[in-house]
Order: C-alpha cells, then structure tokens, then sequence
C-alpha cells in the first residue's frame, strides 16, 4: 500500500525531468522599442515612426516579445523602460531600439522625449530621459544586452538646439558621449561621434533600412549583421554616414535564429515530396541551392508522370487482356459442349456402316439379335454440324491464342518506347516481361543475341558482340540530373561517359 499510494508522486517527478530539457531549450527574448517623431521644441523628423514600427514588426518575427511605443512624452518613456525592465527579468536576450533625438551633456546621454523643452540645464536634468535608466533595465537580462541608437550624436546646446535642423542632430558639436560597455553587450550606433545620422528620403532612415533588411538573414552572426549593416550605409550614402559597433561578447550571437538556404537544403535534399522543394523555391527564390531545388523538382515530377503513365497503360492492358479471356473462356466452353455432344451421339448410335460407301447391310441370321437401325439422316447431318462446330471453336481458340501473344508484345514493347521516352530506361532495372494468365508464348531472343554465321562457309554460329552505344538524349538528360544530385550508380557513370 505504502508503495502504491508514492506512484503518483515518483510518477509527477518523472514528468517534471522530461519538461526540464524542453523548457531549457527555449530562450526568452525581449526587446523596447521606441520612435519618437512629432517634437513641439525640436526638429520634426520624417521617418523615425517607420523606423519604430518596422524594427518592432522585424523583431516579432524572429522570436522577440517586444514593448513599443511611439511619440512618447517624459511619462510615457518612463513607463515603457519600466515595463521593459520588468519583461528583461532573467532573459536570455534584451534589446533596445530607439529612433529620436539624443544629446549629451556633462558626458552622460539623454533620450528627448517629444514634450521636451531643453533650454538649460534643469530642463536636461527633469524634462528627458536618461540613457543610464535604459541600460539599468538591459542588466536585468543574464543573457546578451543590445543597444541601438539611430539618433543624432552631437551636443544639442550648440545654437540653441539648432531651431532649423530637419535632421536627427540638434546641433554639430562634440556627440554622445560614450557608453560603459558590460560584459555581453553590443552597441551600434547610426554613426560616428560628431556626425550626423541622415533621415534619408525612403520610408525608413539608411541605417534603419539596413538593419532591418539583414535581420531577416537567418544564421547571421551580430558582429557579422552589424558589418554588413555598416557597410550598406556606407554605400547608400556614398561614404557620408558610417556607423559605429562597440563588441563585447564572449561567444557567437544570433539575431535570427531561423534555418539558413543551406540547413533547409541539408534536411529536404533527398525528399520525394515535390511539395519540399516548391516551398523552398518559393522562400529563398535567390539561394545557391534553388537551382539544384529545380533540377530534384523536375525529377520527381518525371518519375510522377511516369508512374502515372504505367499505371495507366497497366490498367488499359489489363481491361484488354480481360476481355480477351473471357473471349478464350467463352470458345473453350462451346467447343467443350459441342464435342461433348458430338461424343454422345457416336456412343449413341453406334459405328455408323450404311454410311460407308461401297456396303450392304447384312442379312439377319435367326435367332440373333438385330443390329441398330442405320442413323436417319438428319442424324448424319447433326453429327456433321458438331463436327464442324468442334473444328472451327479449335480454330478460334488458336487465334486467340496468337491474339494474346500479340497483346503482351504490344505491351512490351510500349513500356520499353514508354521508358525509354522518359529518360528511365537505363536508370532502372529491365522492364519484367508480361506474363498472361492464359499461357502468352515465350518472348524471341533480342537481335544481338541470335547466332550469327557466315552464308555458305559451314562455320559454327557465334553469338554476335553487342557494342556500347550512345543513350538516348532523354536518357542522358536524367543522367546528367543524378549526377548534379550526386546520386549517380555505377552503371549510371558508364552510360555518362557515353553521353559526353
């Protein structure tokens, strides 16, 4: 009883270790994101809000849980680091995004919400929000810590905030100051101290745009994302705006941990679901692999419609050969009854001698007994009739037989042109010859294989050499397709050397 009533407790324990490998193995990624746009006391900016929204949207879709927010004053700044510190709680992942106004003062950084009045320094000090605040909520993470700043980078107080700049910089002076990097923390900047980071005149900034387009690469690591991110903003503004990466990780990091072209094609490479690859065509339509995608695609189809072709042909066959047996059926079983009957009557009247020409009946001798009366001539003719019937059902019966012999060649050879029409008849093993269920006769040697010998000379006949010919254009089409798949037999490299 004591061991009955401890079964379900040993049996919870159980399951709780099976959960732990799966609950380990999934990682919690958060991320803040915030676009601030519509300024009453600073430059309007033009696309920080599509900057926002599409990097929230970017980050859902690789597995972030994302706060966001969008003008957002002092207050609603506050709140959103604060629900963000909360959500980074032991995470194995957090990231922070902004797209705004940012200035330095003393060497600490500010994030300006879209209220602020920054005339002097209590306005700094009360009416924004300090860098420092976010990165307390970064180190509640254990994991990596991501900062990305698309903001201006030079001190706002540098002619009164600039009133007439459209662009992401208050002013041109001595940029953000930098960021005391922890251990496990990457941060990118739109570009370097005391530049100015361009708008650009798309929807979203060059840097932003970038970003977000290498994202969306599965298997890119962040030094390596940010790079490629450095570099297209080079290119897009002919060399004016470089951004800035400061690294410091001790191991590899993956934005998006999606599968790569290459994982996928590793997984589904030897698949026979033509379904696989219309998929992967359709995700990675630039990819290395999707040529090879193609060239399996079509494979699988030709073996599809091949398949489909036989099945047909063995069905059409098969109705055919059908037919003609209940045909055989049908002769044998009237050919039976007729010489049955014929069989009957013989036993019947007996030998039949008035018949036979040249005879006389003979004389009854006395007290014997009297031999059967001569058959009456309808009796002949009845006889004659069966005999006949007997005869011509044989007749039928060695036709169908020729007719049955005729149908399974037919079928033979139609698979052979069949096979050889779509590339298969040297990738496969030799068609089986149709065996009919009614005695089809044996197939004829093939040509190369009759004895051959010289007319006249009396020499014993040789079997003649069979010599290697070139396959057929289809047949080295799916020849060359196995060997682009790898998938060439040894038989298969023979026939390839001959269609080169």
């Amino acid at each position: 009883m004591n061991l009955i009533a401890r079964l379900p407790l040993f049996m919870s324990f159980a399951l709780l270790l099976l959960a732990l490998p799966a609950a380990a193995a999934t990682e919690r990624r958060v991320a803040l994101v915030i676009g601030n746009s519509s300024y009453a006391n600073a430059p309007v900016l033009s696309n920080t809000v599509n900057d926002a929204r599409d990097m929230a949207a970017a980050l859902r879709r690789i597995g972030f849980e994302v706060v966001d927010g969008i003008d957002l004053d002092k207050r609603g700044m506050d709140q959103a680091v604060t629900r963000f510190a909360r959500l980074a709680q032991d995470a194995d992942a957090a990231m922070f995004y902004y797209a705004g106004h940012g200035l330095q003062f003393n060497g600490e950084n500010f994030l300006v919400p879209v209220e602020a009045r920054v005339e002097d320094e209590i306005g700094v000090q009360y009416e924004t929000t300090r860098l420092n605040d976010v990165l307390t909520a970064l180190n509640f993470s254990k994991g990596v810590k991501i900062m990305v700043l698309d903001a201006c980078r030079n001190n706002p107080f540098v002619t009164q905030l600039a009133r007439r700049q459209g662009t992401r910089s208050f002013a041109v002076g001595t940029g953000l100051a930098p960021v005391a990097r922890a251990q496990g923390m990457v941060i990118a900047y739109a570009t370097q101290a005391n530049d100015v980071a361009a708008d650009g005149t798309g929807r979203n900034s060059p840097f932003t745009a970038a970003l977000v387009r290498e994202i969306e690469q599965p298997g890119l690591e962040v030094a390596t994302l940010f790079r490629r991110v450095q570099k297209s903003v080079y290119d897009a503004t002919n060399g004016r705006q470089t951004p800035e990466l400061s690294l410091s990780l001790l191991g590899d990091f993956y934005l998006n941990r999606s599968e790569t072209d290459s994982d996928v094609w590793g997984r589904i490479r030897t698949s026979e679901d033509p379904a696989v690859y219309h998929d992967f065509i359709q995700r990675y339509p630039t990819s290395f692999f999707t040529i090879d995608a193609r060239t399996r695609l079509d494979l699988i189809e030709r073996r599809a419609g091949e398949a489909k072709e036989r099945e047909s042909l063995a069905r059409e066959f098969a109705e055919r050969e059908r037919a003609l047996l209940e045909r055989v059926e049908r002769a044998e079983r009237v050919r039976q009854q007729a010489a049955t009957d014929l069989a009957r009557r013989q036993t019947e009247s007996g030998p039949d001698l008035a018949s036979a020409p040249g005879t006389r009946p003979a004389t009854p001798v006395a007290g014997t007994i009297r031999p059967s009366p001569v058959p009456a001539p309808q009796e002949r003719a009845e006889r004659q009739r069966l005999s006949e019937e007997v005869t011509r059902r044989e007749r039928e019966l060695a036709s169908l037989e020729t007719e049955k012999r005729r149908l399974a060649d037919e079928r033979r050879v139609l698979e052979q042109a069949m096979a050889a029409r779509m590339g298969t008849l040297t990738m496969s093993a030799p068609a089986e010859p149709v065996v009919s269920t009614f005695g089809a006769a044996p197939a004829q040697p093939a040509p190369a294989e009759r004895a051959v010998a010289a007319p006249g000379t009396g020499a014993r006949a040789q079997p003649a050499r069979t010599q290697a010919t070139r396959p057929s254009a289809a047949t080295c089409s799916e020849i060359l397709l196995r060997a682009q798949l790898g998938e060439l037999t040894p038989q298969a490299k023979e026939q390839l050397q001959l269609c080169r």
